[in-house]
């Protein structure tokens, strides 16, 4: 339940986020802005949208499997870990471009340098390896399943 609000209220920010950035980039004084809007920018900033999207998508499903009694041992489970890694991953990915292109769209390239966030990364390796362990109770419980 709780991480379907926070992704109700992640929905909410990006769709009214990403209408100020039409706005602005259509000329609409609305909010003020420090850099240019650019469509890489907006294009960049949509897919970290979706990125957390399918994470948050992914985590209601490993969760509600789970709290609906099904054994968390399964491949669609493993799958949905997998998937989630990847999701991280893109997004580690789509960060760091974000850094990368906001000095150049601010023209400062001299003064700025892009970062990159490890977090991502090491989040998306971390649930990466679970969907190993998930895998291999995947295989112990099938091996208990036919032992008896």
């Amino acid at each position: 339940m709780l991480v379907k609000a926070i992704l109700a209220l992640l929905g909410v920010w990006w769709l009214a986020s990403s209408c100020l950035m039409i706005a602005a980039f259509l000329g609409f004084n609305v909010v003020k802005v420090s850099q240019a809007i650019t469509v890489e920018s907006f294009i960049l900033y949509v897919l970290g949208g979706i990125a957390m999207a399918v994470v948050f998508v992914m985590l209601i499903r490993l969760f509600s499997d789970a709290s609906e009694g099904r054994s968390p041992f399964t491949m669609a489970q493993v799958k949905r870990l997998r998937v989630i890694a990847t999701a991280l991953a893109g997004y580690s990915i789509v960060e760091f471009m974000m850094t990368f292109s906001s000095p150049l769209v601010a023209g400062k390239m001299e003064a700025s340098t892009p970062t990159l966030n490890l977090f991502p990364i090491v989040a998306a390796a971390v649930v990466f390896a679970f969907s190993f362990v998930f895998k291999y109770g995947v295989l112990l419980q099938e091996f208990s399943d036919d032992t008896l």
